[in-house]
């Protein structure tokens, strides 16, 4: 009958069912752990909180968290820092300055130096975005022909209309403040010395005395800078003597762009080899020349030559007065990154999450001893009361878990007090207050079991 068919069509099963043969039963599991999964069928374990189990993993969990944190306390505590705030120490009229650092714990190569800023809000959106990434991989020009570089705004175009190399907030913001750093050895050290022959660390040309070691600090990207940017990975120089596309203002990208970055971070240094009293601490900046674009305009620029060869050369001057970078205690150095391969840069362009931060600015790799005093002399570029702003100088040793963080430790060391606390509290209740049986699994029904 017609009921009879919608009765046996009713109890048909659906489509997907008729599909599966009994030789299917390895897919047939599978649908079925998934159905059952789905539904949230799949059997389930769930622990019974008995008072000895939380007893046990409170107390245990407890002293394991304390043990870890008197671990890194102690690892913490051997690293030696030294912090100095430095914002109010420059000369208002010369932009130098000078303060001391006295060393009272020995300090292991490598000893790390940074720069800390306060109140510095690098994370702020429109200053994260006003970067193009794409500017500072590609080593040609011809992509400022077909974009605006409008990932850079505010910070886009030069003098003369051109386009800023690099450009954005974040580059033209970076951190230029430079350090010196001079070390007297303790008396112990010095004798020492002298009874092996004398001190040639602290030795002038001419017999006089010297106000101590000037120390080597190595600044490179391959020593400062994440090896995932170092290396030509994410920064590639864009060759300032190259010939440029005829579309832009300049014959040489130099020319064609506003390559700031080259005054800045040049092929070579000139580099002061000692500081005293008869030889006081001063940078020198290199010297800019004239040079004229296609369309008549006069720019200055970087007056640098052969940014790429063997043997770079550039013109320094100190005050606004051409300088002679020769002499006995002047030499001229050259580097290998420049420009926006250079390390101090590299760092500055890996965003800060927090107002407060600190970056890397050098590595040393001379020890100091207990008692020796550490005279930096620094030249203020970085305004930083303009932000009500700090800035800090910080020397420091490292560990197996990076620099000195006390809160790791501390942190441990309250959770697992916690912990141990607690289950303290829990025995005391289940073993002497306990009035009836708590948490019985024999007092369960069969099916709560």
């Amino acid at each position: 009958s017609a009921q009879g068919v919608r009765g046996s069509a009713a109890s048909a099963p659906p489509r997907w069912a008729v599909a599966m043969r009994p030789e299917q039963g390895g897919g047939q599991r599978q649908r079925t752990l998934w159905q059952r999964f789905a539904q949230q069928r799949l059997k389930s374990w769930q622990p019974i909180l008995a008072p000895r189990w939380i007893i046990s993993i409170c107390i245990v969990g407890g002293l394991l968290f304390l043990c870890l944190g008197t671990g890194l306390l102690l690892i913490s505590w051997q690293v030696a820092e030294y912090v100095y705030d430095y914002t109010d120490e420059a000369d208002p009229s010369t932009g130098l300055g000078s303060f001391s650092i006295q060393i009272t714990q020995d300090m292991d190569p490598p000893i790390w130096i940074y720069y800390q800023l306060d109140g510095f809000h690098q994370n702020h959106r429109r200053y994260v975005q006003s970067r193009d990434d794409g500017q500072l991989r590609d080593t040609s020009p011809r992509r400022y022909l077909e974009a605006d570089l409008k990932l850079c705004r505010p910070w886009i175009a030069g003098g003369g209309g051109r386009a800023r190399y690099p450009c954005g907030l974040v580059a033209r913001s970076v951190f230029n403040d430079t350090f010196a750093l001079v070390v007297r050895r303790p008396p112990a050290e010095v004798a020492a010395g002298a009874g092996s022959g004398g001190d040639a660390r602290c030795r002038r040309p001419g017999g006089g005395a010297c106000d101590g070691e000037l120390l080597s600090v190595d600044a490179s990207a391959a020593a400062i800078a994440w090896p995932a940017d170092a290396g030509g990975r994410r920064y590639r120089n864009l060759d300032p003597e190259a010939s440029a596309p005829a579309g832009l203002a300049g014959e040489r990208n130099q020319l064609a762009l506003d390559m700031w970055i080259l005054e800045r971070f040049p092929p070579v240094a000139c580099e002061q080899t000692e500081i005293s009293e008869a030889t006081p601490y001063a940078p020198v900046v290199v010297a800019r020349r004239n040079e004229t674009l296609r369309s008549g305009r006069r720019v200055e620029v970087a007056d640098c030559r052969g940014y790429t060869s063997e043997s770079p050369s550039c013109n320094f001057m100190r005050d606004g007065v051409p300088f002679d970078c020769s002499g006995q205690y002047r030499k001229v150095v050259k580097r290998d990154d420049w420009g926006v391969e250079n390390g101090h840069f590299i760092v500055w362009m890996r965003i800060a999450g927090l107002p407060g931060f600190r970056k890397l600015w050098g590595k040393v790799g001379t020890p100091l001893a207990a008692g020796s005093l550490l005279k930096v002399h620094f030249k203020d570029n970085f305004k930083v009361k303009e932000f009500r702003g700090r800035k800090a100088f910080v020397i420091s040793t490292g560990s197996v878990l990076g620099g000195r963080n006390d809160f790791l430790g501390y942190g441990y060391i309250v959770v697992g007090s916690c912990c141990l606390v607690f289950g303290v509290a829990l025995l005391w209740r289940h073993a002497v207050r306990r009035s009836r049986p708590l948490c019985d699994p024999r007092l369960l029904s069969p099916i709560e079991r």
